[in-house]
Order: C-alpha cells, then sequence, then structure tokens
C-alpha cells in the first residue's frame, strides 16, 4: 500500500468521525442543523411514502401469491419431484382422483371424486397461472422499481445527508475557530497563524457549501422524479386487476360445469319426505309408517318415533312440509326413517 492511500484511509477515517461528532451533538442540541426548504421536505415526505407503501404492498402480494409453505419446503428438499411446483388444489385434486380410483371409478362416489379432483386440478393450474401473470405484470415491475429508481433516489439522499454533515461540521470549526481568535491565546510560532487557520476554515466551509448545494440540486431532481413513476404504477395494477379478474372467471366457469355434471348424482335431499296438513290435490298424500326413530339432523328436521303413521305430501317443496300426528308440526322427515303404506 502506497503512502497515498494511506493518506486517504486516514482523511476517510477523520471525516468519519467528523460527521459522527456532528450527528452526536445534534442530537443532544450542542450544534446546529442546516435545514431544507419546506417543498424539499414535502419531495422527502412523498418519496418516503412511496417507498413504504410499495414495499408493504409487495410484501402482502408476495403473501398471497406464495402462501403455502408447504410448497415451498417440499420444493427445499426436493422430496417428490413429479409434484414439486404444484399448488394445494393440484395436491388436493391428486388425491381425490386417486382415492376415486381406489373405490371405483363405476360407484358414484368414485366417480364424484374423480369429477371433483379433475376440476381441482384445473383450479391448481389456473391458480399458477395467475400467479406468474400477477408477478409478470405487477410484483415484478413494481420490484424493480425499488431496486433501480428508487433505491437510486435512497442513495443519493444518503449522500446528501453526509455532505449536510460535513457542511455543518465545517459551520462549527468556522465558530470555534473565530471565538478562538477573540480570545488572544499565544500562539506557538511553529504552527500556523490564527488568520490562515480561519482562512483554511472558511476555504474548507465554502467546499462544503458548494458540494452540499450540489447534491442537494441532484437529490430534488430525482425526487420530483418520483410522482411521475405512479401513474405506471398504476398501469401495472389495472393489469393485475385483469389478470385476477380472469383468474376466478375461469375458476367459476370450472366450478358451474362441476356442478352441472354432479347434479344427477344422488344426494341426501334426495332422501327427504315432505309432510303437508292441508288436503291436497289426489295423489300427492301417501300414508306411511316410521320405521326407524328419526332425530332431528338440524333445525328443519322432525323427531319421530319407530311406529308411528303419517301423513305425506310427497310432492311439495322443502320448507312447505307438514307432519300430520297429534299436532301439525312443519319440517322434514327422511325416506330411510318411513315405509309407504299404499306401496305394500
Amino acid at each position: 500500500m502506497d503512502m497515498e492511500n494511506v493518506k486517504q484511509i486516514f482523511r476517510d477515517a477523520g471525516t468519519a468521525i467528523s460527521r459522527a461528532v456532528q450527528f452526536t451533538e445534534e442530537k443532544l442540541g450542542k450544534a446546529e442543523k442546516t435545514e431544507q426548504d419546506p417543498n424539499f421536505e414535502q419531495l422527502v415526505t412523498f418519496c418516503d411514502n412511496t417507498k413504504q407503501n410499495t414495499e408493504t404492498i409487495l410484501k402482502n402480494m408476495e403473501f398471497i401469491l406464495n402462501s403455502n409453505p408447504g410448497i415451498r419446503v417440499e420444493n427445499l428438499f426436493f422430496l417428490d419431484k413429479k409434484k414439486s411446483g404444484l399448488s394445494s388444489s393440484e395436491y388436493l385434486g391428486i388425491a381425490m382422483t386417486e382415492a376415486g380410483n381406489d373405490f371405483g371409478p363405476d360407484t358414484a362416489y368414485g366417480s364424484a371424486l374423480i369429477k371433483v379432483g379433475n376440476i381441482q386440478q384445473t383450479l391448481g393450474l389456473n391458480q399458477r397461472e395467475f400467479i406468474k401473470s400477477a408477478n409478470d405484470c405487477f410484483v415484478n415491475p413494481m420490484n424493480k422499481y425499488l431496486e433501480t429508481d428508487m433505491k437510486t433516489v435512497v442513495k443519493e439522499r444518503s449522500l446528501l445527508e453526509k455532505r449536510r454533515l460535513d457542511l455543518d461540521a465545517c459551520k462549527t470549526r468556522v465558530r470555534k475557530t473565530r471565538m478562538l481568535a477573540t480570545t488572544k491565546v499565544k500562539q506557538d510560532d511553529s504552527g500556523p497563524t490564527m488568520e490562515e487557520l480561519i482562512d483554511k476554515a472558511e476555504h474548507d466551509l465554502k467546499v462544503a457549501q458548494e458540494e452540499y448545494n450540489r447534491q442537494a440540486e441532484i437529490t430534488k431532481l430525482l425526487m420530483e422524479g418520483v410522482p411521475s413513476a405512479h401513474p405506471q404504477h398504476l398501469q401495472h395494477l389495472l393489469d393485475f386487476v385483469d389478470t385476477q379478474a380472469a383468474f376466478y372467471l375461469k375458476c367459476h366457469e370450472s366450478l358451474m360445469s362441476l356442478q352441472s355434471d354432479l347434479s344427477g348424482f344422488p344426494s341426501d335431499q334426495d332422501n327427504i319426505a315432505t309432510l303437508s296438513p292441508d288436503t291436497p290435490a289426489l295423489g300427492r298424500i301417501q300414508q306411511a309408517k316410521v320405521i326407524t326413530s328419526q332425530e332431528p339432523r338440524d333445525a328443519h328436521d322432525l323427531r319421530l318415533s319407530a311406529g308411528e303413521i303419517i301423513s305425506i305430501d310427497v310432492n311439495s317443496d322443502i320448507g312447505s312440509n307438514y307432519f300430520i300426528g297429534k299436532k301439525i308440526q312443519k319440517g322434514k322427515v327422511y325416506k330411510s326413517n318411513i315405509r309407504l303404506l299404499n306401496q305394500g
């Protein structure tokens, strides 16, 4: 290492110490601080808000787009290369189709599981496509903005703060040197005169002021450009909404199609008979015997005891049905618990 490099190291160390001293004295109220004009401070606030809010939005966005920690762990340890990177819905879909095949595709439950499983895998694929699109249209460009334009603004603001500390430290030295000159302290004949010390301090102050002014202008120009980025950020936001809407539309269409496919499958509602106290049209009323006691499953079900004889309106809609016995009661009875008397 040559002598010039050694000198530079000492100069840098001296500058760092000077800045630290100035900063500490400002915090303690023992030194003055150069303040910016209100317009400059408004730009600072606007830039800070832009940076902080953008970071917060991206943090929450990335959490939503990568909300399955299990997948990330699996990818990390390569537990199953064939399935790595799949979404939660795709894992569910695979489990359902495998179960459906085990139970038998020719059975109602097995067939339904396979149908639902296939749609779950489709939903999962849609989700992965949505995640990629959302990253491309919003997350990546916004991250790029933070890592380029905003990072430059932050860097120049940091440099401006250093220039300000240098400037205020020079102001402090000029003030102290002038005060020292008024005390008429005896000087060392071998050293610089008091006038020379004052001249040097004032020269350093002039240089520091010029460097500060130049850096302040650069920083101001960069911060004035921050609002102009917002229209582009708005376009990224609109693109994200478009891709999210397309994603949910695909999911809705898939689920509606699934509901249609499953509409012919037997359900618990197919096992429900209805009861009515009215004298209905011919053919609607049938006598039935309760062969198995019925305990209510929900607020709409009736409580029945084995051996009771009831009259059933087999064509009435759910919600307008009644039980005829000792008293009229509105509710549902399940066909598995009764035997229609007119059918033997």
